[in-house]
């Protein structure tokens, strides 16, 4: 009667006909109906898919105890797809509170600078996830300096559309980037998943990897970040599996939504944001909940769902708990691509941003101490160094702030305008770098 009552519940939580419930189910069996650690109830196997699914979300704790319960819902969201094409830009959901977005709104024009930079050094967070990266890797957009200026260039025009404009409405230039932002994930999504797992890694996997600090780094990472406790990370868990989840799902835009909000969330005066209230960074994370739903995430996987608190909790086990131990285990493939990322700012007019900078600063900003890659820096690069430092301080000044923003602003309005001249430019600068070369295998 028991499971009954446990069977009837589970059907009560409305999973999403996008689940993957025979994969998820899969994953739990390959990773532990084994001898030394089964979990499962006696009688598990004779249970419809539906029944075990649920029984596994209930009891998700019991497997991955040293994983945050925070987290724990970002597992099966790893297996459900996104809503791309039974979601419409033009419904709003019910609890979109528009007033709140035009606060967050309000909250982007004022930290303009602080917000551009964070998503940028951000990024670096998300890419300490293979399977994050993989799709990054795999659109061969950004795997030189001059292809990831074009990448993401178009990535801050389109959020900047985004930000200052209402997605949902047709024929506004934020609905037109919000539906190339979905089609670009789907594409990719679809290339993925007629691909064996053999195969995406052989393709995302860089013959000649740009890597010259990673040793560096990860002395400086080992020694100072924290010891892992077993299951403290599932992804890492999976991989050891067949099952692992494929393609862009409901888990990874979450972790997008996360990167996007981290660092003005948990660090705001570390990246020159000193006057934000509670109220402001709320409206901020509500304005990327909906830009979760308008992407096809389901509500329960949104990463900005729930109350302020709620995710900045999140956010910080997300920091603490994973992107610390992702950091000890950076992969050549990370700091290549986080190297273009970087660099790539460099093509920005009147910008300067070497590399061991962008990694000094993000590691700076979320407290983990690097006195290796320090000492490393050279007269030129200390300086500069030291000048975002003063810039984020000195952004507590409000005549400091709206300066740099609106320089900064004339800068990428300028950058938007590129034409084949000065891409050509850039793509000479970029190759004495990293020649240009194909991921294709």
């Amino acid at each position: 009667m028991a499971d009954q009552d446990l069977f009837e519940s589970t059907l009560k939580k409305s999973i999403s006909k996008n689940f993957n419930e025979n994969e998820f189910v899969m994953l739990f069996k390959d990773l532990f109906q084994t001898k030394s650690q089964n979990k499962f109830p006696n009688d598990f196997d004779t249970w419809t898919v539906k029944h075990q699914c649920g029984w596994l979300i209930d009891n998700i704790a019991e497997f991955f105890p040293n994983t945050p319960q925070s987290l724990l819902h970002l597992i099966p969201g790893s297996y459900c797809q996104l809503k791309y094409n039974d979601r419409s830009l033009e419904e709003l959901p019910d609890w979109m509170d528009v007033d709140k977005y035009r606060k967050g709104q309000k909250f982007w024009l004022k930290n303009y600078i602080a917000i551009i930079l964070s998503k940028v050094i951000g990024l670096t967070c998300i890419f300490s996830f293979d399977e994050e990266l993989r799709p990054v890797t795999f659109g061969e957009h950004a795997h030189t300096p001059y292809l990831a200026f074009k990448k993401y260039m178009s990535t801050i025009k389109r959020m900047s559309n985004w930000y200052e404009g209402d997605p949902w409405i047709k024929g506004t230039d934020a609905y037109k980037d919000m539906r190339v932002t979905r089609s670009m994930h789907m594409q990719i999504r679809q290339k993925l998943c007629g691909m064996s797992h053999e195969q995406i890694a052989a393709k995302c996997t860089l013959a000649n990897p740009w890597n010259p600090d990673r040793e560096m780094l990860l002395k400086d990472f080992s020694a100072a970040c924290p010891p892992e406790k077993h299951g403290q990370r599932p992804q890492k868990i999976s991989q050891k599996s067949s099952y692992k989840p494929k393609g862009i799902n409901n888990g990874d835009f979450a972790m997008t939504q996360f990167c996007f909000i981290v660092l003005p969330v948990l660090y705001p005066k570390n990246i020159g944001i000193h006057d934000a209230t509670d109220e402001d960074l709320e409206a901020f994370c509500h304005m990327w909940k909906c830009y979760g739903y308008f992407l096809g995430i389901d509500d329960e996987y949104n990463f900005c769902r729930g109350t302020f608190d709620e995710i900045k909790q999140r956010a910080y086990d997300i920091h603490h708990y994973w992107i610390r131990q992702n950091f000890k285990e950076i992969t050549p493939e990370w700091e290549h691509m986080s190297r273009c990322l970087i660099l790539c700012l460099n093509y920005f007019p009147w910008m300067y941003m070497p590399y061991k900078v962008g990694i000094l600063l993000l590691t700076n900003i979320l407290n983990i101490d690097m006195p290796h890659l320090y000492t490393s820096l050279n007269y030129t690069e200390w300086i500069t160094y030291k000048f975002y430092k003063f810039m984020f301080y000195g952004m507590k000044f409000s005549w400091i702030k709206m300066t740099i923003n609106k320089i900064v602003r004339y800068i990428f309005h300028q950058a938007y305008d590129f034409g084949e001249k000065e891409f050509e430019i850039i793509r000479k600068k970029s190759n004495k770098l990293l020649p240009d070369f194909s991921l294709s295998h």
